[in-house]
């Protein structure tokens, strides 16, 4: 990169951090990349790795996206595991994210399932994009620099949602429609907003629609309700405040906005299938 930290093309500055590229795993899933969006291809062996409370398991010609990362945990790579990672900055991504109606509808179904197999053709034409926008992204000296590398990742992102596409092209059908309204959801609930609101009337007033219409949207995206999001964000936001050793259970409670411990510790039992005492000795680590 250039001496200067950004470059500022007219329309965007281009951080040195927005496009991030590495082969060590333990780095990509480290905490210093949250809220950015993260893909990788195993190369060789396996790895298995938790995002929130789910555990998933990836192995060669797997590629992996983690979109809006969130923490990751319990990271176990082969002893022959190599892999090589695109991380994206949400800022950046959300800038170069391609103009379809597969996005929210392809964002989520990845959120639930980041683990995509790829045949070896398709591997191929994955790597390629991960070279071309490493070319891209340390061409500096292009006049339409921060568009050059904005269009890269969306050629990247469109081969991705090509693929993904044709595996769940069934269970993705007829979301055209209801698509908007679901990401200017996901989009609230990714601000933090579940901290304080976890109505779906709340949301829906301030999408200016019924709680029934966005139940209805949700349903026709993603086969999940309204409340189902809301619980999914709630239980990473609760997990990741949980492993904090700097956070009492009381603290966490509070700042979730819950009235009682106890209705706090039978929520947490239900969303997460332990106690918040049993979460946090079983998963806490040092901030």
């Amino acid at each position: 990169m250039a001496d200067e930290n950004t470059i500022n093309t007219g329309k965007y500055i281009i951080r040195e951090d927005d496009v991030v590229f590495t082969e060590d795993i333990v780095d990509a899933m480290s905490d210093r990349y949250l809220h950015t969006c993260l893909h990788f291809v195993v190369l060789a062996g396996n790895v298995t790795f938790s995002v929130g409370t789910k555990t998933f398991n990836a192995q060669v010609n797997d590629c992996v996206i983690i979109p809006n990362r969130p923490e990751v945990s319990q990271i176990h790579p082969s002893s022959d595991f190599r892999m090589t990672a695109v991380i994206v900055s949400r800022e950046f991504m959300q800038v170069s994210l391609p103009k379809s109606s597969y996005e929210t509808a392809g964002l989520t179904a990845m959120a639930q399932n980041p683990v995509m197999p790829l045949t070896d053709a398709e591997a191929v034409q994955i790597l390629d994009d991960f070279r071309h926008v490493q070319h891209r992204f340390h061409q500096v000296g292009h006049a339409y620099y921060a568009d050059m590398v904005s269009r890269s990742v969306e050629m990247m992102v469109l081969d991705m949602y090509h693929i993904h596409a044709l595996q769940y092209s069934d269970d993705l059908k007829g979301v055209d429609q209801s698509a908007w309204i679901m990401r200017r959801f996901i989009d609230l609930l990714q601000q933090g907003l579940i901290r304080q609101h976890r109505t779906v009337e709340y949301y829906a007033s301030r999408l200016n629609i019924t709680p029934n219409y966005l139940t209805e949207c949700c349903i026709k995206t993603s086969r999940h309700n309204a409340s189902f999001f809301i619980e999914h964000f709630t239980a990473e936001e609760i997990a990741r405040l949980l492993k904090r050793e700097d956070l009492s259970i009381t603290d966490v409670a509070y700042q979730l906005d819950f009235n009682t411990t106890n209705y706090f510790t039978r929520y947490v039992k239900r969303v997460l299938g332990m106690t918040p005492s049993q979460y946090k000795a079983k998963f806490s680590v040092k901030k």
